[in-house]
Order: C-alpha cells, then sequence, then structure tokens
C-alpha cells in the first residue's frame, strides 16, 4: 500500500504542466470570451424570457376581448325595425305607392284627351 502511495504521488507530481506565458495569456483570454459570450446569453435569455410574458399577457388579453365579444354578440339584439321581412314590407308597400300613382296620373293625362 505504501508503494501503490508513492507510486500515486511521483505520477501525480511529475505529470504537471508547465505553461508558457503565451499559452497563459490564450487561456485568459479564452476565459475571458467564454464569460462575455455567457453574459450576452444570459441577456438574451432574460430578454426573450420577458418577450414571452408579454406574449402570454397579450394572449389572456385576446382571450379576454374574444370572450367579452362574445358576450355582447348574446347582448345585443337587433332592434324590431331592423327585420328583414320588415325591410320587405317597406319595398312593397312603396313600389305599390308608385305604381298606382303612375296610373292616376296616367288616368288624369287621359281625361284631357
Amino acid at each position: 500500500m505504501k508503494y501503490l502511495l508513492i507510486f500515486f504521488m511521483l505520477t501525480f507530481g511529475y505529470s504537471q504542466v508547465t505553461l508558457t506565458q503565451e499559452q497563459a495569456d490564450n487561456i485568459a483570454r479564452n476565459i475571458q470570451e467564454l464569460q462575455i459570450k455567457t453574459d450576452s446569453l444570459t441577456v438574451v435569455d432574460s430578454l426573450k424570457t420577458v418577450e414571452i410574458d408579454l406574449l402570454n399577457e397579450k394572449l389572456s388579453l385576446t382571450e379576454e376581448e374574444l370572450e367579452l365579444a362574445n358576450k355582447k354578440t348574446k347582448l345585443v339584439k337587433p332592434s324590431w325595425y331592423e327585420n328583414k321581412w320588415l325591410y320587405f314590407g317597406y319595398g312593397a308597400v312603396l313600389s305599390y305607392a308608385v305604381t298606382t300613382l303612375i296610373n292616376q296620373a296616367g288616368d288624369v293625362f287621359n281625361i284631357f284627351d
């Protein structure tokens, strides 16, 4: 067991890698770039969550508006004078009155002949 412990200590002790200053600078630069990317991703993520919240709110308001419109259509009924059969009757009476007036005017002009 003692030899095994010495073996592991020597293995890990000699396996340490020494970096040059340029490599250390590259690693530090890469770490900074990754931190900037993660910060920008968190900003984008937070903006997307805000956008999703706004869209959910808009959806709920639209559903509420639709529900209110449905209630309004049930409550609003056409007035008695907005009946299509009544409009038909108005047209029929008007047509009869105009035709009768023209006939009477024609009879008046025939009397003087």
